[in-house]
């Protein structure tokens, strides 16, 4: 089924669905600031999304330490739909898709940004703040020659946010549209530990970037760093390439990707995946763990909709679902030594 944003309709329905413009914020209004405005609108005038902030404020919270490294456990029954997506090919072609201007629910709005995408309310928020940057052409979800993108929201939103990617395989709901989605920084336990003593250690230092590894944080992550964003993208690239050619892949590699200013840096965090879910989630009846890992869940806040998970997840479940869904380490270092 061909799915397409084009139609004579096409200029009306923007203008409709527009709460505010976005184009650089030299003499107006911050994007965060647009953003928030636009959330407290829709939760007024959108029923769905005032619901799925509902959920949010009655879900539960714990911490689990995992010896070296922490992550936090969300109950939030709100997250039900996108917890248990099917993100099947098959299923996909069959929907209509929930991004594309003219699919988008009658009370729903956004941000126009860059003139290139929409920034929505995203209804089945896991964060106080939740947006979903929505691209305005239907195209597939991929972060290659996107990545500029990705560090110019991050540049945009500030200091106060983050900016995340989920790869079309390993996360994102709508594997046929391209979008990224946007939470408030410092809410992932991943945010804190990489700044623990010897988390990281530097690999490389290719053109200005530095390129630290991961160390005991139970999954593999790769940091980008620098104050130049055409080198940092330049890097990014090459590092996905490579790794898509270690992988023997002519297609994007499973990755997640959460970027954040640092300082007077942009940082990427990479997760590069070896699949989506645990075996645990396919499991019948009792032995089913309804934890689907996306780029929130490898930064750390495992989000499951169902009471007993939440209450026996442990350091144990949760140090097997990262080892599983994460690519080997072995294969990480390659790819590195491969660039430097």
């Amino acid at each position: 089924m061909k799915k397409t944003m084009e139609s004579a309709d096409t200029p009306v329905l923007m203008n409709q669905k527009t709460h505010a413009v976005f184009e650089g914020g030299e003499h107006g209004k911050s994007l965060a600031e647009l953003c928030r405005e636009l959330l407290s609108d829709q939760k007024k005038t959108w029923p769905a999304c005032r619901q799925g902030y509902e959920f949010l404020r009655s879900m539960v919270v714990r911490d689990i330490s995992c010896s070296e490294f922490s992550v936090r456990v969300q109950h939030n029954s709100g997250r039900m739909k996108s917890t248990l997506a099917d993100v099947r090919k098959e299923a996909v072609n069959d929907r209509p898709c929930f991004l594309c201007l003219d699919h988008l629910p009658e009370k729903q709005k956004g941000i126009r940004y860059r003139n290139e995408y929409l920034i929505l309310c995203n209804p089945m928020p896991v964060f106080p703040f939740h947006f979903t940057v929505s691209c305005l052409d239907h195209h597939p979800q991929t972060v290659r020659g996107k990545i500029d993108t990705l560090l110019q929201l991050a540049a945009d939103f500030g200091s106060d946010w983050t900016v995340l990617y989920n790869g079309p395989r390993c996360g994102a709901s709508a594997p046929d549209h391209l979008h990224f989605q946007v939470v408030p920084a410092g809410h992932m336990p991943v945010e804190k530990d990489i700044h623990g003593k010897d988390r990281f250690s530097l690999a490389a230092r290719l053109d200005g970037v530095l390129l630290h590894s991961a160390k005991n944080l139970g999954r593999e992550i790769v940091a980008l760093e620098a104050d130049n964003t055409i080198a940092l993208t330049r890097v990014f690239d090459d590092f996905l390439k490579v790794l898509a050619e270690a992988l023997l892949l002519d297609k994007e590699p499973m990755i997640n990707v959460a970027a954040f200013c640092a300082g007077h840096n942009l940082r990427l965090l990479v997760f590069p995946r070896r699949k989506h879910r645990p075996e645990a989630f396919f499991r019948k009846g009792d032995d089913r763990v309804t934890v689907s890992p996306a780029v929130i869940e490898m930064g750390g806040v495992l989000v499951t909709p169902f009471q007993r998970d939440f209450e026996r997840l442990n350091e144990e479940v949760v140090k097997d679902i990262y080892r599983e869904v994460s690519l080997e380490g072995e294969i990480v270092q390659k790819v590195i030594d491969r660039l430097v």
